[in-house]
């Protein structure tokens, strides 16, 4: 019995700490203040890997972390995107540096755990 509640308390606490801040793979999705368009941000397999998805984009991104913050860039031609989620405060900030460039802000709602 005692080896079952140890069993269940570590399953608990692991479920709990589960974060894409902390290497887990998960998915999120973000929406413009400026236009409304959204935004998906991925990991899986690896915790510096990760995958955007817009309705002009698709394509991997490498991962870096923050202070509470995850940086995902991608490059695409001249293009280089730099998304970051704050997820303390579920906002981001989008800065394309090159031929499109433009800065972007909006709100993610919650990250899906795989």
């Amino acid at each position: 019995m005692k080896y079952l509640l140890a069993v269940t308390a570590i399953c608990l606490t692991t479920a709990a700490h589960a974060s894409p801040l902390t290497g887990d793979d998960f998915q999120i999705t973000c929406v413009s203040d400026r236009d409304g368009s959204e935004v998906t941000l991925s990991r899986a397999g690896g915790a510096d890997q990760g995958y955007i998805h817009t309705d002009k984009i698709d394509g991997d991104a490498m991962i870096f972390p923050g202070v509470n913050s995850l940086t995902f860039m991608h490059i695409e031609d001249q293009d280089v995107m730099t998304f970051v989620v704050h997820f303390d405060t579920h906002d981001y900030d989008l800065a394309v540096q090159g031929p499109h460039a433009g800065n972007d802000y909006g709100v993610c709602g919650d990250a899906i755990i795989d």
